[in-house]
């Protein structure tokens, strides 16, 4: 018997909010404590056998200005056998009157462990200084078409000219792909655009999801959603059971069918009930043989974030932006792929209303790869070295909370796992008539100049773009 194992990092961010101390460039932005767990699983995915976690915990005294230390870990992931054929476009009704009924998780030993590698709170310290002059023109929106146009750039500086970008009326569905292990065509074909999802820019879903009449081996593209076939699982982005402790395989039942969707979304279906263990769990249900909601508040798969923060590339090649799948199995697969002299929104949750863990509010996470690094490459559980996904050079953190009028924060965070510099320098700016305090910039292996420990900005109105150049 063949076993792995994984190694599992959870990034807890925490900070303290002020209006009235001065922006420090060695000033923490963001304090994480990372707590290490290994999971024994063997070929079919069960684990057999797990570790105690292991904290490595920053300091939280009032000058929060440590710096983590990250052990080097192996890490393997488990890929389920699937592909995809033939489509149909789902009912969007149902006269059934089928409830859902949410499997109830054990507080026991045999709780599902899941890799998990997400912030667990988003807490930001707010820098108060005033950010410098911003070289950016905002973008615009029109309700005319769902045709997006590229941005020009500037050849001789990292001025950028922000898209025109437009929305319609669209009348999308969800539709089905086959996802069984006989078929060999792509799932993401029944998705418009790819991995770019069927919705213009903050265009709301037209189709409601129906309980019980998705099949659980078909995925169920559109209206947001978005198939990730790279990853092996039939298009979605992580597979876990709590009955059995085991993650990866196909959708069946007595298992949560985790799924993305496209830049600027978050996914809407979580089990209120989560395991004791601290670990999440989220997607779709599957009860005896079709997908259910796990949450009913909401009546589609997934939503937009709060309009605030957009990727902007002025590099020559594409950056994969990779988010952590949470709640879920929490690694790093869904992708921001911004091509070069293009942007896209990138996704700032609504921390009041979105997931909250252990009733800690939580930010939207990102590994952020090296220029050229393609989201198939890019978006995985990577391998300890290899400078992609968890081991990527680079963490985006970005999250709205009401408090204070409204502010979002946006943050350049190190990741520990991996202090080389990458091959481009990135920046968050004030788009156009926008109120943001404090400066963030990454260029040399440095933060905002000398710094080593991440910078952080608040936005209370407007939008700002994470801008990346040379």
């Amino acid at each position: 018997m063949k076993f792995s194992t994984l190694t599992i990092a959870t990034a807890t961010s925490a900070a303290l909010v002020s209006a009235e101390v001065e922006h420090k460039h060695d000033r923490r932005a963001i304090e994480i404590d990372y707590v290490y767990e290994t999971v024994t699983v063997n070929s079919e995915g069960v684990t057999i056998g797990t570790s105690g976690p292991t904290a490595i915990t920053a300091d939280s005294g009032e000058s929060p200005s440590s710096t983590l230390t990250a052990s080097d870990v192996s890490t393997t992931t488990l890929v389920g056998t699937t592909s995809s054929s033939s489509t149909y476009v789902a009912p969007t009704t149902s006269s059934s009157s089928s409830e859902y009924v949410a499997p109830t998780t054990s507080s026991s030993s045999s709780e599902y462990v899941a890799p998990t590698t997400s912030s667990s709170s988003s807490e930001y310290v707010a820098p108060t200084t005033s950010s410098s002059s911003s070289e950016y023109v905002a973008p615009t929106t029109s309700s005319s078409s769902s045709e997006y146009v590229a941005p020009t750039t500037s050849s001789s500086s990292s001025e950028y000219v922000a898209p025109t970008t437009t929305s319609s009326s669209s009348s999308s569905s969800y539709v089905a792909s086959s996802t069984s292990s006989t078929a060999s065509s792509s799932s993401s074909s029944s998705s418009s655009n790819g991995i770019y999802g069927d919705l213009s820019n903050y265009e709301n879903p037209s189709s409601t999801f129906t309980d019980g009449v998705i099949s659980c081996s078909d995925f169920p593209s559109g209206n947001g959603v978005i198939a990730l076939d790279w990853l092996g699982f039939g298009g979605w982005s992580g597979i876990e059971n709590t009955e059995d402790n085991s993650t990866g395989g196909d959708c069946r039942d007595g298992t949560y069918c985790s799924y993305a969707c496209q830049p600027g979304m978050s996914k809407t279906q979580w089990p209120s009930e989560q395991p004791s263990s601290g670990v999440s769990v989220g997607g779709l249900y599957c009860k005896d043989g079709y997908l259910y909601r796990s949450n009913t508040d909401s009546d589609y798969l997934c939503e937009w974030g709060v309009d605030a923060a957009y990727a902007v590339n002025n590099l020559d090649e594409a950056v994969a932006i990779c988010r952590t799948d949470y709640p879920g199995t929490e690694n790093m697969v869904i992708p921001t792929y911004v091509e070069a002299g293009s942007s896209l929104p990138l996704t700032v949750v609504n921390e009041d209303t979105y997931y909250q863990w252990e009733n800690k509010l939580t930010s939207a996470q990102y590994y952020v790869n090296n220029a050229g690094v393609s989201y198939e490459d890019g978006c995985i559980w990577g391998e300890s070295g290899s400078g992609v996904g968890n081991w990527a050079p680079l963490n985006f953190g970005a999250g709205w909370v009401s408090s204070g009028g409204g502010i979002s924060y946006l943050s350049l965070i190190p990741n520990p796992n991996n202090y080389d510099a990458p091959n481009y320098s990135v920046k968050i700016v004030a788009n156009d008539g926008a109120s943001m305090n404090g400066e963030c910039y990454y260029e040399n292996g440095s933060y905002n100049g000398d710094g080593t420990d991440g910078c952080t900005v608040a936005l209370s109105s407007g939008t700002a773009s994470f801008v990346f150049y040379n």
